[in-house]
């Protein structure tokens, strides 16, 4: 949204997500705005909303109808030209002609298969890592090996990953620096990336079973075969979300471990139950802070009241500590079950990519596991708004 658009007057400055207080602290921020302004304006990128509680989340999240995706998903607004992020920026019914052919290569069969090849890929990165000088985990590990996970997911070749992962890392550093044309040759770059790939495709077909866009080619979806753009768009987003974001999940996920050597100690002896504690890293290190929606009409939520069209960030960081939802959300507790975090998201735009992730997330901590015992190193640097968690992290093993 431009600043003139109106909309800036109409909304309080209750919180900035890029301030001192956010960056220094951005749990104690967002604990500030749930219990004092659970739906929070702000001024920043020309005014938008934040719900920061969990049902607020939620129920946003399920009501297309007054929260839609398909004028802006995410703030500041990425560039608008370009392949459309498919199926992110299509409401339902839409959205489900995009997820119904995706689904076919997150389905458990699937999982099963890739997870020999990125086991091979995360035992060879961390032998480097431990062997490193200097160990720097989010470009010695979860940079490469995310990027390697998706090439493998997509029927990529390794060779592209290169390309693929400077391409990201670029992008998102650049909307993160508030520089938008900078931003904007890089989409195009990544969207020429997406373009090439099907071109490549279409020419010479590969197994609709490991390949995603042969797969995708192969299907027959509700209104007839996908598009070029259509197949590219989807593309697209997999080409950004499908790696940046975990990154910086799994840096996480090793930060927690280094300042916690008795827990990195009970993983060691495997006296802990892993898969609860993955979600609990989930709730706590939510790496996507927040996606948002555009008000289809003036609407109020618990009293304030949201105009049209103004952008709305569905906080999901803020949601997996709602105090409400959450036995003292401020503590990491890795026996916490039930857990009821939303760090994947809810409701039709739920990810897609969760049970690679999650797969990510185990062979990780594996491979964390049987390193020597380490701790933070002299170098860390934490992600922006939107994104959340540690993007760079150097480690000391013992």
């Amino acid at each position: 949204m431009a600043a003139d658009d109106g909309l800036r007057p109409m909304i309080p400055h209750d919180w900035d997500p890029t301030g001192p207080a956010s960056l220094a602290d951005p749990q104690a921020e967002l604990a500030r705005l749930r219990r004092d302004c659970p739906v929070a304006g702000s001024h920043n990128w020309g005014g938008f909303y934040t719900l920061t509680r969990h049902d607020d989340v939620i129920a946003a999240s399920k009501d297309p109808e007054r929260f839609t995706a398909t004028v802006q998903t995410v703030i500041p607004a990425s560039p608008r030209k370009g392949l459309p992020r498919l199926p992110l920026q299509k409401d339902p019914p839409e959205s489900m002609r995009y997820r119904k052919g995706l689904n076919q290569f997150f389905k458990e069969n699937r999982i099963r298969a890739i997870e020999a090849p990125m086991r091979a890929l995360a035992e060879g990165l961390a032998r480097d890592l431990a062997a490193a000088a200097t160990p720097e985990f989010g470009t010695g590990f979860a940079a490469p090996f995310t990027v390697g996970s998706l090439c493998i997911l997509a029927g990529m070749d390794l060779s592209e990953a290169d390309e693929l992962g400077r391409l990201g890392h670029d992008y998102v550093a650049a909307v993160q620096g508030g520089d938008m044309a900078t931003a904007g040759a890089i989409s195009r770059a990544i969207d020429g990336f997406a373009l090439r790939l099907v071109a490549d495709r279409q020419a010479a077909p590969r197994d609709p079973e490991t390949d995603i866009v042969s797969g995708l080619m192969a299907f027959d979806p509700d209104g007839g075969p996908y598009t070029t753009e259509e197949l590219a768009g989807m593309v697209r987003l997999m080409l950004i979300g499908g790696h940046v974001v975990p990154r910086n999940f799994l840096c996480s996920m090793a930060w927690h471990l280094a300042g916690d050597g008795a827990l990195q100690a009970r993983l060691r002896a495997d006296r802990l139950d892993r898969r609860l504690l993955i979600e609990e890293m989930l709730r706590c290190y939510s790496p996507n802070q927040a996606l948002v929606r555009v008000a289809t009409r003036d609407t109020r939520i618990g009293g304030t009241l949201i105009p049209q069209g103004c952008p709305v960030a569905l906080n999901f960081l803020s949601a997996n500590r709602d105090e409400t939802v959450f036995d003292d959300p401020m503590r990491f507790d890795e026996t916490r079950n039930p857990n009821r975090h939303i760090a994947f998201g809810i409701g039709p735009h739920m990810c897609l990519g969760l049970s690679v992730a999650k797969l990510q997330a185990r062979i990780t901590l594996d491979v964390l596991a049987a390193l020597p015992p380490f701790t933070i190193g002299a170098r860390v640097q934490w992600a922006r708004w939107t994104e959340y968690g540690v993007t760079r992290l150097e480690l000391t093993f013992a």
